[in-house]
């Protein structure tokens, strides 16, 4: 079973329902997986993003420290299964102890311990949808960062044909003639020439007439 890290990107009404769903983004395949979760964790998950602290910690809170204290490490939190719309999550110690949890779950944990979510690459090949850069800036709002990438930069053929220069070079280079043999004495690899002189002929060695 291999996983597959997602980014989280915050929680959306979908219409015209208004259904909540909390959107994940597979970077790599550029598609996305709404996860349906319930109304009233999703305005905890907000608050949360927001930056909201109650005064008294919550059950995730409670149980985030729990794991910092009383037990081994969260090492990963997991979508592991789904089943007719619904995913199921895990939480995985350090010591590779498994407890079920909600996708809820694991996401507010997600933000408490700034752990990555993952899912089963299966599960994600069979649910995701792919959607492009501009759809998902116009229905989502999300604005994904292309500048990152690099622009392969090819250099212009002198003849137009590429492949057709590279033989050529080789092939000078078979016989022992540089690019600077070809050119020297026409102001190309040497500068200017000095008055009077012809191409090909030292100033100091001309004939006797």
């Amino acid at each position: 079973m291999s996983f597959i890290e997602l980014e989280f990107h915050g929680i959306h009404t979908m219409e015209p329902d208004g259904f909540t769903c909390a959107l994940f983004r597979w970077d790599q395949g550029n598609k996305i997986l709404p996860v349906w979760i319930d109304p009233e964790d999703a305005l905890k998950i907000q608050a949360y993003q927001a930056g909201f602290s109650p005064r008294r910690p919550t059950a995730h809170e409670l149980l985030a420290e729990a794991f910092q204290r009383l037990t081994p490490w969260v090492s990963d939190l997991r979508i592991v299964s789904h089943f007719e719309g619904v995913y199921m999550a895990s939480i995985i110690t350090s010591e590779g102890e498994e407890f079920d949890a909600r996708p809820s779950d694991i996401i507010m944990l997600a933000e408490l311990l700034e752990v990555p979510i993952s899912i089963d690459e299966e599960i994600l090949q069979q649910t995701a949808i792919f959607i492009n850069d501009e759809d998902l800036e116009a229905n989502f709002g999300i604005v994904i960062d292309r500048a990152d990438v690099e622009e392969i930069i090819v250099p212009e053929s002198a003849s137009g044909d590429a492949q057709a220069d590279a033989d050529f070079q080789q092939l000078m280079q078979s016989l022992g003639v540089s690019e600077d043999d070809l050119f020297k004495g026409d102001g190309f690899a040497g500068g200017e020439e000095e008055p009077g002189s012809k191409p090909g002929f030292d100033t100091d060695d001309k004939p006797d007439f």
